[in-house]
């Protein structure tokens, strides 16, 4: 899902210069995104190549302002790639992205509901008495409450919250080995939590 935009379109070299300063700012130790590819220091690099550049074509040299469209080209092509590492890492959360420094691709609906989590599936894991838990994102989750039911949930089993992640899955863990377990999962976001999901069984290692 595209949040950012690395917003690029009819910048100057001399602009580009100010837009990586703001970037680097952001991006600079923001615990959001820890290992940002690029990383700063190449975004750093360019910019720093750039404003040199654009220092030397001052002279109208041919080979000078080849130069410095050049360095824009190639400073622009790591802001661009560092937009979309943004928007990958981010996985949807407008707040995370936003602390990059790039500006919103689009103004986001409000989120007046939550749907219930889907394609949700529970496999044995490869580690005794986990099971490994997955299922699709839903638009405008901060978090997702996992449940999770001991005995048949049709026959007067109880359903119980057995913990909470800001990702698409979850591992089950202190479970007895080979037994089977029921499992759901709910969204969380700014409106409450959502619908639960529609329940899976399966057999912890």
């Amino acid at each position: 899902m595209q949040i950012v935009k690395a917003g690029l379109e009819k910048l100057k070299p001399a602009d580009l210069v100010g837009k990586s300063e703001h970037i680097e700012g952001a991006m600079a130790g923001n615990a959001n995104f820890a290992t940002p590819t690029p990383s700063v220091t190449q975004l750093t690099a360019a910019r720093t190549a750039l404003v040199a550049a654009i220092a030397a074509a001052e002279s109208g040299a041919h080979a000078a302002i080849a130069s410095k469209n050049a360095a824009a080209k190639n400073l622009a092509t790591l802001i661009t790639k560092m937009s979309r590492y943004v928007n990958a890492v981010a996985a949807g959360d407008v707040d995370k992205a936003v602390s990059s420094g790039f500006d919103l691709a689009k103004q986001p609906d409000p989120i007046d509901h939550l749907n219930a989590p889907t394609k949700f599936e529970g496999r044995t894991a490869a580690i005794a008495g986990q099971v490994d838990l997955r299922w699709k994102s839903v638009y405008g989750a901060r978090m997702y409450f996992v449940y999770m039911c001991e005995t048949d949930p049709t026959n007067g089993g109880v359903w119980k919250n057995i913990g909470m992640t800001s990702r698409a899955r979850f591992v089950a863990k202190g479970l007895t080995t080979d037994k089977f377990y029921s499992f759901r999962a709910t969204a969380v976001g700014v409106v409450g939590e959502g619908p639960v999901s529609e329940m899976v069984t399966a057999k912890a290692a």
